[in-house]
């Protein structure tokens, strides 16, 4: 890849480079892929999971209100749990043969109140929840709900991670959501999806490119590139409100910001008539420290956990590779040496792998690595396409992706304990550059 000066380029080339390295369509360059390498293809493999019965929600009152709240509250539950890979679901037509169930659980859903439901206004639901050992039935966890229709899938996500924090120990992901760019042209909006790929919400609407969503630590705002106003910058949305803020728009390029965990930094490249170099910038746009000094292209920084180091993408040996700097822009160590083209790493939080996007055989591939280098292990073969973009979920189990094997880029989970995948988001344009919210 050779070394660009940004202050020579145009609009259109800016927003060229811009598309390449947020990997909607780049140059193919071949790498052979190496004989120590793993290759993943769709797989379920058995781990041992834990035995949950989940019976129907019985309706007190309420008619076919109620009724239709209960099954889908019982349903997402279901769901939910599945979903995690450290639930083993059964349902009331299985016996204790299929399964050895060591939980269950149980629910009651009530109409609204006479007074409620003759007020002339929507009306809650009365749901309890309960989850109890099996077949003794100790009551481990008690709560009670009153959802309106819209909040109906929350109740039900909200008691599904109560349940996979309490008997499996994992971290539940169902409150969770993933922010993405799509559309075509010069024109991508940003959309935000659950992670179960209910719930689409397109979250902007100003006719210009929106690419690069981050979302803060807690969730209340994703930044994001924007050509608003005619000048790519670095933007904010604020989710509770929807109002949009600019953080700042140096010239040139202004793109890719990552948060650091405490809230207080972004990690975003920024070229300033010359070429891209990763800075540590306040939320406020205050430029707090340039991080790189070469003569190459530096782009695509991702913190790892707790904030100490970064992963970035740089150029500087003639191909795009991963490198891992400390917070200051010292120690910096290559990551990737294999293959001509890596790009996007991001670091699992867990801190014990990084996902990235790499060329194979005209084709990016989706691998993971250790920070240490080791362990490189290919996820995606060939029938998946282009696989780009990686972006885990918080429990550090689960990968968000944008693969265009079904001949348009979508996003894909994959599970990275069993090798499964499941697609998020169907239709006809193109998805990309996904982000997994807190």
């Amino acid at each position: 890849m050779s070394q660009l000066s940004m202050s020579q380029l145009s609009m259109s080339k800016l927003i060229t480079i811009l598309l390449a390295f947020c990997a909607v369509i780049g140059s193919a360059v071949s790498a052979a892929a190496q004989s120590s390498d793993v290759v993943i293809d769709i797989t379920q493999r058995p781990y041992l999971k834990t035995d949950v019965l989940v019976m129907p929600l019985d309706i007190l009152s309420g008619g076919q209100t109620a009724a239709r709240g209960g099954d889908l509250i019982g349903a997402v539950i279901l769901g939910d749990l599945d979903l995690s890979g450290l639930i083993r679901t059964g349902i009331s037509t299985d016996t204790p043969d299929s399964f050895q169930f060591e939980y269950l659980i149980e629910g009651r859903v009530e109409g609204p109140l006479l007074d409620e439901a003759t007020s002339g206004e929507e009306a809650p639901l009365t749901v309890s929840l309960e989850l109890m050992t099996y077949p003794d039935r100790q009551i481990l966890l008690s709560k009670r709900y009153r959802p309106l229709a819209g909040q109906q899938r929350v109740t039900a996500h909200h008691f599904a991670n109560l349940v996979l924090d309490m008997v499996a120990g994992g971290k539940g992901i169902c409150m969770t959501r993933v922010v993405f760019s799509r559309g075509a042209g010069d024109r991508r909006d940003l959309y935000v999806v659950d992670y179960d790929g209910e719930g689409l919400l397109r979250v902007t609407a100003n006719r210009t490119l929106n690419l690069c969503p981050s979302w803060s630590p807690d969730n209340s705002e994703i930044t994001f590139t924007s050509y608003h106003g005619g000048q790519q910058g670095l933007y904010s949305l604020d989710t509770g409100t929807g109002k949009v803020r600019k953080i700042l728009a140096l010239g040139g390029l202004n793109y890719g910001a990552d948060w650091r965990s405490d809230g207080k930094e972004l990690l975003v490249s920024l070229s300033q008539g010359g070429d891209p170099e990763i800075y540590r910038v306040g939320t406020d746009g205050s430029i707090i420290k340039r991080l790189t000094v070469w003569p190459s292209i530096e782009i695509s920084p991702s913190w790892a956990p707790g904030g100490g180091e970064l992963v970035f993408t740089s150029d500087r040996t003639g191909t795009p590779q991963l490198y891992i700097i400390d917070k200051d822009g010292s120690g910096r160590r290559r990551l990737t040496f294999e293959g001509q083209y890596n790009d996007s790493g991001t670091w699992s939080p867990r801190g014990d792998q990084l996902a990235y996007a790499t060329r194979i055989e005209n084709l990016t591939r989706l691998v993971l690595i250790k920070p240490t280098g080791e362990d490189r292990r290919i996820v995606t073969g060939p029938r998946w396409g282009n696989c780009e973009d990686p972006s885990w979920a918080p429990d550090g189990r689960h990968l968000v992706f944008t693969s265009d094997r079904s001949g348009v880029f979508k996003l894909y989970v994959y599970d990275v304990v069993e090798e499964s995948f499941r697609q998020l988001t169907f239709g006809d344009d193109p998805d990309i550059t996904p982000a997994w919210s807190n």
